[in-house]
């Protein structure tokens, strides 16, 4: 609901409010995929050793842990890494390692994850095999360090999970650095025999706890709030400016494993992705380093299409910038419903929340003047103020209204032909039926001046007093012509009953000075509808649907 609140305005730091970021440009983006993860590993490898490679790294598909530790030892012999069944080589494994002409086919793992009989089907291909293995992955990992030479330093990370060594697999294969392999809370005695004066950390205290970090000498940690940011912040804390950069999903390992080494020779970099959406850190990162090179690693299944898309800036509202401002906020709750349950802020803030999702999927950068989970009041100035700094190409304030009526329902669309931060030519004030020259705007008084008979009079703009402009701006005719098409839209089956369009001087509608319109998704006040409006399945469908107007309007 749109409520006047005038007397209080608190100064609010713009640092409240918050953005996301786009990309600049179109980039390039290529794709190393594969029916299965074996696939995958064999494409990585006649990817980066078309002619040949004397040595092949050989690792389980589904033993993470003893694999962990192998970028560096791969890198060191310029060797890909290939999987295999725990029992016996795949088909497309074996015949990778023929294309190969590998002389040597080292095993990293004891017999409980590659079989004897993986070995001696591997010797039969190569005429060497050396396996590298241990009684758990920590002396695997101990292993392999001990024929990396003397390093400068060593990586540390949780032994029982695989994002974080797998995010500095690459940075640490060029640098000859061991990936070392720990508990939470207890730190392995091989992996502290393995130590050097230089720790590098990868992940925060829920993965390497604060007991185990004060134990390692010369310790640097690097970590994060998950998995994709720990990827993003290995690049920004080692000071890293790669051009380039692998992605892979990180809800899974085999494809990061593999592609480490890769990415290493490359001189790459390892971002982590979900499989239908970059996260917030990974975008943050690229645009960051302006890194305009990508290689994603496995298939669709593990990464969508619409990432790849997102890399390269192909998705249809690249480019266009969205303020999406959810109404309220802080001590103003807007509009409740009777029984107490729902307020309209919160309700606001999540209809916002997945609006923008649904546009960042189209490739907008989506600024929103209000952050979910930080409660604040942000004035209408404010707000204002902030949406005009960010040359974006649409407002959108999104509100719940409410009606003394419970019978009342239905949704509107607001908008203001009336701009006076544009201009105010043409423009005249609606009052008690009559039409009266316009002066001016006494904002601060919330007065509006104008002629009557040539005197010049002064009243409040509440209530049914209305300023127009029948000669609008370029921005309030856009204004105009979203509308309809949302209002349309957003009328459901639910929601198809009541509702209105209206030129209506609302704050953020007159004194924003892009394409602006006010929301009213349904009214809080009935009981039926509110239930609706509160209704997670509902919010997500009625999102989507603003999302997807909003970008046939901007890409007509």
């Amino acid at each position: 609901m749109v409520r006047k609140v005038w007397s209080i305005l608190l100064v609010i730091p713009l640092l409240l409010l918050f953005g996301t970021t786009s990309f600049a440009e179109e980039n390039q983006v290529s794709r190393i995929a594969g029916q299965d993860r074996f696939e995958v590993a064999v494409n990585v490898s006649k990817e980066g050793w078309p002619q040949n490679s004397d040595v092949v790294i050989l690792a389980n598909y589904l033993a993470f842990a003893d694999a962990l530790a192998a970028a560096p030892l791969a890198y060191k012999h310029n060797a890909p890494i290939l999987l295999t069944h725990p029992e016996k080589l795949s088909d497309i494994t074996s015949q990778e390692i023929k294309r190969l002409n590998a002389k040597k086919v080292i095993l990293v793992g004891g017999k409980g994850s590659i079989s004897d009989a993986v070995l001696s089907q591997a010797k039969a291909l190569s005429g060497s095999v050396e396996r590298i293995g241990g009684s758990d992955r920590f002396e695997v990992a101990y292993n392999i360090s001990k024929r990396m030479g003397t390093p400068a330093a060593t990586v540390v990370a949780n032994g029982l999970n695989f994002p974080d060594a797998l995010a500095i697999a690459p940075y640490a294969a060029q640098k000859g650095y061991p990936i070392l392999l720990t508990y939470e809370k207890k730190l392995p005695d091989k992996t502290k025999q393995a130590l050097v004066s230089k720790t590098i950390v990868v992940g925060g205290e829920g993965s390497v706890g604060k007991a185990v970090y004060d134990q390692l000498p010369g310790h640097q940690r690097i970590g994060g709030k998950d998995r994709y940011q720990v990827a993003a912040n290995i690049i920004r804390d080692l000071n890293l400016a790669p051009t380039k950069s692998f992605v892979a999903t990180g809800l899974s390992f085999a494809d990061a494993l593999t592609g480490s080494v890769l990415a290493a020779n490359q001189q790459a970099s390892l971002l982590l992705t979900r499989p239908d959406s970059l996260p917030e850190a990974t975008k943050d990162i690229i645009q960051e380093k302006q890194i305009k090179e990508f290689t994603i690693l496995g298939g669709t299944g593990s990464v969508k299409t619409s990432v790849g898309l997102e890399l390269s800036n192909k998705l249809p509202l690249f480019g266009k910038t969205v303020v999406l401002d959810a109404g309220h906020g802080g001590f103003d709750n807007g509009a409740s419903s009777s029984d107490g349950k729902y307020k309209e802020k919160d309700l606001n803030i999540q209809f916002t929340e997945k609006a923008a999702g649904y546009l960042k999927d189209l490739g907008a950068n989506v600024i929103l003047t209000r952050k979910p989970g930080n409660d604040v009041y942000i004035s209408l100035e404010d707000r204002s103020k902030f949406s005009n700094s960010q040359n974006a190409d649409l407002f959108v304030s999104i509100h719940h209204d409410s009606s003394y009526s419970e019978a009342t329902r239905g949704v509107s669309v607001h908008w203001s032909s009336y701009r006076p931060a544009i201009e105010t030519d043409d423009v005249y004030i609606r009052m008690d039926g009559k039409n009266y020259e316009y002066v001016k705007e006494d904002t601060e008084g919330k007065r509006f001046f104008y002629k009557d008979n040539g005197e010049i009079k002064t009243v409040s703009y509440f209530g049914n007093v209305v300023a127009y402009d029948p000669t609008p701006s370029p921005a309030a005719v856009k204004s105009k012509q979203l509308v309809p098409l949302l209002y349309n839209a957003l009328r459901t089956e639910e929601f198809s009953q009541g509702g209105y369009t209206k030129d209506h001087n609302l704050y953020v509608t007159r004194w924003t000075t892009m394409p602006s319109v006010l929301v009213e998704l349904g009214f809080m006040s009935n009981p039926y509808e509110v239930n609706l409006l509160a209704n997670q399945n509902i919010q997500h469908e009625r999102a989507k649907i603003l999302a997807n107007t909003i970008k046939d309007f901007l890409v007509k």
